[in-house]
């Protein structure tokens, strides 16, 4: 199921989804450790870089990477991470794109948009390119008050 307009707007920092503007949004569940999730966190103010944490698989089913805070700490399909201003990439063999973050400042706050398209464990389509942005499918929450994560 398919969900529109339930975002609130950051007035610092905002990401770009389903073509609206949300402060963070979330797929799947972290409380699930073993199971797909991708978090794209609330950027508190006086910070510009975005807050991603997932688990990832691919259409296949393999467990492909995680990461937690926009770094790569599990990384069992030899995924490569590339950094470069204002934002990474993540891809898998053989060079195959699987997910890129970038930030763009403005005048009045910053816009993260993603590129990717990701599966969960059962193969199912969750993510995929929008544009310059990303689609996003299934339970989701596509907005946030505050912070989900707190380290």
């Amino acid at each position: 199921m398919l969900k529109f307009h339930e975002s609130l707007i950051s007035a610092h920092h905002n990401y770009l989804v389903n073509r609206m503007l949300t402060p963070g949004f979330l797929l799947g569940d972290p409380k699930f450790r073993e199971d797909f999730w991708f978090l794209a966190d609330m950027v508190p103010p006086g910070a510009s870089e975005p807050r991603i944490y997932a688990r990832l698989y691919d259409s296949q089913r393999l467990f492909l990477v995680e990461i937690r805070l926009n770094k790569i700490v599990e990384n069992p399909s030899g995924c490569v991470y590339e950094a470069f201003p204002g934002g990474f990439r993540i891809s898998y063999s053989p060079g195959d794109p699987l997910l890129m973050v970038r930030t763009e400042s403005f005048a009045n706050g910053y816009l993260t948009r993603l590129q990717g398209r990701l599966h969960d464990k059962g193969g199912q389509l969750r993510m995929e390119n929008l544009y310059d942005s990303v689609q996003v499918y299934d339970e989701s929450m596509l907005s946030f008050q505050r912070p989900y994560l707190t380290e």
